[in-house]
């Protein structure tokens, strides 16, 4: 009886890992992971320092708000082509720093200063609307200040990417020597910055068009 018994569960084992295989570990490769942070790390940079600026500004606010400060931040309702002057003059200024870090040999550490400056004006902007309003202020913050954070930051962040590519190529053969097996080629920065300062003009115009039309229609 204690024979059968055991014949049997030793026929039953084998049918069991017959039937079920032992699992095999697949090892992923840990390279795809830091090859894509490598790949992408100017962009993830960027959106990180934005993030750090948005909290600081929100924090600041809140801590040291005030009538000149409220004075700055409230958006009066101005004309349309005043405003787009005053948003085209904001935004192409914003976009030549990161032209003049991207020419300069040591530009790139500092680079995403820009971002992180972005994101102090909208988060001090949003912490604005949201302690003298509300809920309101929230729901006005995302109508106005959304389309210049979504836009804008998305051209800025692509300006910035390239910006800090050149600048670190321009330090490499300056300051280390080293040699560029690939051409050098100034034209194509120069192609892609004209494509991103008419992406900014279109942006400008844009935002501005938005929130014109958003201030004859909603009011705080």
């Amino acid at each position: 009886m204690d024979s059968f018994e055991l014949k049997g569960e030793e026929e039953f084992n084998k049918d069991f890992k017959k039937e079920f295989k032992p699992l095999e570990i697949i090892k992923t490769d840990r390279k795809d992971f830091y090859t894509l942070f490598s790949e992408n790390k100017t962009y993830i940079y960027s959106i990180l320092f934005y993030i750090a600026g948005l909290l600081s500004g929100s924090f600041i606010y809140r801590n040291c708000q005030n009538e000149v400060l409220n004075k700055v931040l409230n958006s009066s309702n101005e004309e349309f082509m005043q405003l787009l002057l005053n948003n085209l003059s904001i935004y192409m200024l914003v976009f030549a720093v990161s032209v003049l870090l991207g020419v300069c040999l040591v530009g790139f550490p500092i680079i995403n200063a820009i971002p992180y400056i972005i994101g102090f004006e909208a988060g001090m902007k949003i912490a604005y609307y949201y302690i003298n309003y509300g809920v309101k202020g929230i729901g006005y913050s995302l109508l106005m200040v959304a389309p210049y954070v979504c836009l804008f930051l998305t051209v800025v962040i692509y300006s910035v990417s390239m910006s800090f590519d050149l600048s670190k190529r321009i330090y490499q053969i300056t300051v280390k020597k080293s040699d560029m097996s690939e051409e050098f080629n100034y034209k194509t920065y120069l192609k892609r910055y004209l494509a991103y300062a008419g992406l900014i003009a279109i942006v400008a115009v844009v935002n501005t068009a938005v929130c014109t039309a958003l201030n004859g229609i909603i009011s705080i």
